[in-house]
C-alpha cells in the first residue's frame, strides 16, 4: 500500500530554493536540452530528486500535495529563467499526478502502488484517436498528438473522443506501459527539448474503471478519486484550472529572457547612447511584471477556494481562461520586442533570448492560449451565451 509522506514535507517556498539551486546547470544544459530533443538526464535526476514531478500527487502515495495555482506560479517562474523545455517538461509531467487523484481508486493503485514515483503522461489532442464503447469499458485505438515528456512516463492519459451516434463526447481514458507507443514526431522550432511527440494505440480495452467522462464539462457529480482524497484541488474543475499547467512556463521564459537582454545591454560600452534599447527593455519588464500580477490575482481567488471553501463564481473559469490566455499574449509580445534589438549575434540559435522568443511562441500555439477563443470564452460567459461548442 501506498505510504503516508512527513510531517516535514517541503513547501512551496522551499521547491523554489531547489528551483533556484538548479538554475545554473538548467541555464549550462539548455543547448544540449535542444540538440536531445528531450531532458538530458541529468535533469531528469535533478527533478526526480528534487520531488518536482510530484507536487500534486496524492500524499498518502507520498506525493507533495503542494496548492494547486501557487504551485505552477512560483515554480514555473523560477524553472523557466534557465530552460523552458525543462520547466514545461516539469510540470506537464507533475500535473498528471492530479489528474490521476481525480480517478477511481483501483487506477491510483495500479500507477502507484507498487511504485508511487511512477509518472504518467497524456495527450488530449486526438487525431484518428477513439474510445468505442464496450461491455465493461471501452475499446481504444488511434493516433494523438504532442505528448509532452511521455518519454519518462510509464502510463498515459489520453483524452478521446467517444465513438458512438449522439452530440460529440470526449472521455479520459489511462493506459498502462506497453498500450501504447511514441512516434518521434517533435521537431520544433521551440521547446524544442519538451519531446512534445505523437502517441499511438494499435488497440486495447481499458476498464470503466480506468475511465474519466469528460472532466472539462462542469458536472455536480464528484469525481471518483474526490472519496479517497479529501484535498479539494482533486474536485476542481477541469475548465479553466487546467490550463496553469501550459502557461506559466512563459512567466519564468519571459523573465528569464529580459534578464538576459538587460545583462546583455550591461556589458556593452556604448550602452549610454542605446536609447532605443533601454526603452525596450523597460517596456518588456513592466509587460512581464503585469503578466505575473495578473496571474497572481487569479492564484488568491484558488487560495480562498481550496482553504476557505469559497465557492467557484460560475464566471471564473472563463475568467481563468482569458488571463492565462492574454498572460502569454504579453510574455510573448515583451520578448518578441527583446529579439528586434539584440543584433546579429542575438540571432544564434544559443542566444536566450532568442530561445525564448522561440519557446514562447510554442507555448502561445498551444490550442488552450489561442487567445481568440479564450476572450470569445470569457465574454459568452460574461453576457449569458452558451460556450463555444468544446469539438
Amino acid at each position: 500500500m501506498a505510504t503516508v509522506l512527513a510531517t516535514d514535507a517541503p513547501t512551496i517556498d522551499d521547491m523554489v530554493k531547489r528551483a533556484e539551486a538548479l538554475l545554473p546547470s538548467l541555464r549550462e544544459r539548455a543547448e544540449t536540452t535542444e540538440r536531445l530533443r528531450q531532458l538530458p538526464p541529468e535533469t531528469v535526476e535533478d527533478f526526480r530528486e528534487g520531488g518536482f514531478f510530484r507536487v500534486f500527487q496524492p500524499r498518502r502515495f507520498g506525493g507533495l500535495e503542494l496548492d494547486y495555482g501557487r504551485t505552477q506560479l512560483e515554480l514555473c517562474s523560477v524553472l523557466g529563467q534557465a530552460c523552458g523545455s525543462s520547466a514545461w517538461v516539469q510540470m506537464v509531467v507533475a500535473c498528471h499526478a492530479w489528474c490521476l487523484g481525480m480517478f477511481d481508486e483501483a487506477a491510483q493503485q495500479a500507477v502507484w502502488g507498487k511504485d508511487p514515483e511512477t509518472l504518467v503522461a497524456s495527450a488530449f489532442g486526438f487525431t484518428t484517436g477513439k474510445a468505442r464503447p464496450v461491455e465493461g469499458g471501452y475499446w481504444v485505438d488511434g493516433d494523438w498528438i504532442c505528448s509532452s515528456g511521455s518519454n519518462l512516463c510509464q502510463w498515459i492519459i489520453l483524452g478521446a473522443r467517444v465513438d458512438q451516434p449522439g452530440p460529440p463526447n470526449m472521455v479520459w481514458v489511462l493506459l498502462p506501459p506497453g498500450d501504447w507507443e511514441i512516434l518521434d514526431t517533435w521537431h520544433a522550432a521551440g521547446l524544442k527539448g519538451s519531446a512534445s511527440n505523437d502517441v499511438r494505440v494499435k488497440g486495447t480495452f481499458v476498464p470503466r474503471e480506468f475511465t474519466l467522462d469528460n472532466p472539462f464539462v462542469p458536472s455536480t457529480t464528484p469525481k471518483p478519486g474526490a472519496r479517497v482524497n479529501p484535498n479539494p484541488m482533486y474536485a476542481l474543475p477541469l475548465g479553466g484550472f487546467f490550463y496553469f499547467n501550459v502557461t506559466t512556463e512563459a512567466l519564468g521564459i519571459a523573465r528569464g529572457a529580459v534578464d538576459s537582454f538587460a545583462a546583455q545591454l550591461t556589458g556593452r560600452g556604448d550602452r549610454p547612447n542605446l536609447y532605443g534599447r533601454h526603452i525596450r527593455l523597460a517596456e518588456s519588464s513592466v509587460e512581464v511584471d503585469a503578466a505575473t500580477e495578473l496571474v497572481r490575482s487569479d492564484v488568491e481567488v484558488i487560495d480562498r477556494i481550496l482553504h476557505e471553501g469559497a465557492p467557484i463564481d460560475p464566471l471564473f473559469p472563463a475568467r481563468l481562461g482569458r488571463d492565462l490566455s492574454f498572460m502569454v499574449r504579453l510574455c510573448t509580445q515583451a520578448v518578441d520586442r527583446l529579439t528586434g534589438a539584440v543584433g546579429a549575434h542575438g540571432m544564434l540559435d544559443s542566444n536566450p533570448v532568442h530561445r525564448a522568443s522561440r519557446d514562447l511562441h510554442a507555448i502561445a500555439n498551444h490550442a488552450v492560449n489561442n487567445w481568440e477563443n479564450q476572450a470569445l470564452g470569457y465574454t459568452r460567459a460574461r453576457t449569458g451565451l452558451p460556450p463555444l461548442p468544446a469539438f
